[in-house]
């Protein structure tokens, strides 16, 4: 168990699989603390089963977003006596014992070999090895890992700064990893380590004679993962290693490949030329509800 590091959950709608990591997480951490950005009343069964299982409750009452869900989560936990560290997650991750621990003992590595560690991730996320690692000083670095199972030390927050709310959902990640570079701190992965993580919706499908497993999102995150991708494009300047044409062209390959061999390509293709419309305008914030209405009509 590490008593320097609180635990931060965040939830939308959560089922019964939060309480599950919850538990997970209590002989790991100092505290849990469980965010439910959702607002919603069905949401109190998995709340009080999380509450059950160890974990503090905290609840927006409105939906403001999973940077506006850390920034409280982060807050309470800088609250808790002898904290030095938070570590965040999604709620439907799962992670075994000892994952916390390797992540403290992997930055604390890192640190002692030279290497500016500011975040500390896992080494793979459901079977998949985390993207771009690179062995320097025999030291797992990354880039820009997912933001669930990640070991954010409150002296990276000092630096850094809270997660970027403007930006609501998607691209919250990359966004903080890069501003971290930006202030000259690397992103470490813990040898040995996975989180348990749903990537996506699943769709098998048939290209070229070959069955494939395609994973998609619900259709209404396209208008954020399009306009995201502009608002970071723009904000370029204030980040360090972000090559915004390798990223747009990979996100236009994911659009088109889901458009192609997924169902429901109308709303997919509505929500992602509407959020490409608002990044250029320099819209934030969460999806307009005029946009929401047509893609529930679609």
């Amino acid at each position: 168990m590490s008593d320097e590091v609180v635990a931060v959950v965040t939830a939308f709608a959560p089922g019964l699989r939060l309480a599950e990591l919850v538990e997970s997480l209590v002989p790991q951490t100092a505290r849990v603390i469980v965010v439910d950005d959702s607002g919603a009343t069905d949401a109190r069964p998995a709340l009080l089963a999380a509450e059950n299982a160890g974990g503090t409750v905290l609840r927006h009452s409105v939906n403001r977003g999973i940077a506006a869900a850390l920034n409280t989560g982060t807050a309470a936990a800088r609250a808790v006596p002898g904290a030095r560290h938070v570590i965040t997650f999604d709620e439907d991750s799962a992670v075994g014992a000892g994952f916390v621990d390797a992540l403290v003992a992997a930055l604390g590595t890192a640190r002692g070999a030279g290497i500016p560690a500011g975040l500390a991730a896992p080494a793979a996320v459901s079977g998949q090895p985390a993207p771009e690692l690179r062995t320097q000083r025999g030291i797992l670095v990354g880039r820009t890992p997912i933001q669930s199972g990640l070991l954010v030390p409150f002296s990276t927050l000092d630096a850094v700064g809270g997660f970027a709310e403007e930006l609501f959902i998607d691209g919250v990640d990359t966004d903080y990893a890069l501003r971290a570079a930006r202030a000259g701190l690397a992103v470490v992965h813990a040898r040995g380590t996975e989180l348990g993580h749903s990537l996506g919706r699943r769709h098998s499908a048939t290209i070229a004679g070959r069955t494939v497993e395609l994973t998609h999102s619900a259709p209404f995150r396209y208008y954020y993962l399009a306009r995201n991708r502009v608002l970071l494009n723009r904000r370029r300047r204030l980040y360090r290693g972000y090559r915004p044409a390798r990223e747009t062209i990979a996100d236009l390959r994911h659009l088109v490949i889901v458009t192609l061999f997924v169902p429901g390509r109308g709303a997919r293709l509505l929500a992602a030329s509407a959020g490409l419309r608002d990044g250029w305008a320099g819209r934030t914030g969460r999806i307009p509800a005029a946009v929401e209405a047509r893609l529930r009509r679609s």
